[in-house]
């Protein structure tokens, strides 16, 4: 995926990283840079021996990101580390992580390596009934991820982003947000004090939410690694934006959420009740106000995705404001 936030690496320092990391005497067999992802640039590095592990490099130090970006590799590491010593919860082992700019104005870490192919490159080629134990699968691993609890709600490696209540960590999420646009002109048809506004009204259901428990924040099919040979999962990736907060926010950011079979078992019954479609709804209004203003940041082609994120904020909107009424 072509994105600026991207970082352009030269070979020759990628190999000064790797030296850093594993020792002067590593020798680097082969470089081969990982196509997908849209924010970080990754590669799978190659020894001389056969084994491969994978590079990640964070956008450089001085590019202008979304505010909740900020940190969020040392966010990475905090999280797998955390999930790595969760039996059951199958995440690579962070193998170095360094930030002292030295070899390249970035953050960067090496990890190990999850042999597999990503879920959405072979949905197409599974049975529903493969696709069904995988959807058991996830759901496994991300009540295991789920049941680590934190000590705030909120941001994990910005600590002035952290709250004792889930109503003021998400209302500040979504002001960042607003704030995000405002910064590079992007409007909506509505005033930032009327969502704020919505929000306020729904505070009641937002504060049901009393444990601060991990989310992912982003299990979609491209961050799901599945051995073709078994069809299990072998590798969540991609756990840089995870937050403490309420785990109704994973199947929305995951967008499985149109996925009923995996619904049901993950919230345990077939209906949501009032608070929890409430709080489900807010998360469709955060999800599609990054959608539309990371296009911007990520400076991304075609406005196709602009258009079809910001039809389904107009929607969501339209539903709060009709549940709101009939309160």
């Amino acid at each position: 995926m072509v994105s600026i936030t991207k970082t352009k690496v030269l070979n020759e320092q990628i190999i000064k990283m790797t030296k850093k990391a594993f020792g002067e005497d590593v020798v680097v067999q082969d470089i081969i840079e990982l196509k997908g992802g849209f924010f970080n640039t990754a590669y799978i590095i190659v020894f001389n021996d056969g084994r491969k592990v994978v590079l990640k490099i964070s956008p450089m130090k001085d590019l202008k990101v979304m505010r909740y970006e900020n940190n969020i590799m040392e966010t990475e590491v905090f999280v797998l580390n955390k999930m790595h010593s969760i039996e059951g919860i199958p995440v690579p082992r962070v193998l170095y992580y360094d930030k002292s700019g030295e070899i390249i104005n970035c953050e960067f870490l090496f990890m190990e390596f999850v042999d597999g192919r990503p879920l959405n490159e072979i949905r197409n080629e599974l049975t529903e009934k493969q696709y069904a134990k995988i959807s058991s699968n996830l759901v496994d691993i991300v009540r295991k991820i789920n049941g680590i609890e934190g000590e705030y709600f909120g941001c994990i490696s910005q600590e002035n982003k952290r709250f004792s209540t889930w109503y003021e960590a998400f209302f500040n999420m979504v002001k960042e947000l607003l704030e995000d646009a405002e910064d590079v002109g992007i409007s909506f048809p509505f005033e930032n004090n009327k969502l704020y506004r919505i929000i306020n009204g729904h505070r009641d259901s937002l504060n049901k939410v009393t444990k601060p428990l991990l989310i992912h924040k982003d299990l979609w099919e491209g961050n799901i690694v599945i051995d073709p040979k078994t069809i299990k999962i072998v590798g969540v990736l991609d756990c840089e934006r995870a937050i403490f907060g309420d785990p109704l926010l994973e199947p929305i950011c995951g967008y499985f959420w149109d996925n009923k079979n995996l619904m049901n078992t993950f919230v345990g019954r077939e209906d949501l009740n009032r608070d929890e479609y409430v709080r489900f709804t807010l998360y469709k209004v955060y999800l599609y106000l990054i959608e539309v203003i990371e296009c911007n940041y990520r400076q991304y082609p075609g406005e196709d995705r602009d258009k079809w994120a910001r039809s389904q904020i107009n929607q969501a909107l339209k539903e709060l404001e009709k549940i709101h009424s009939e309160d």
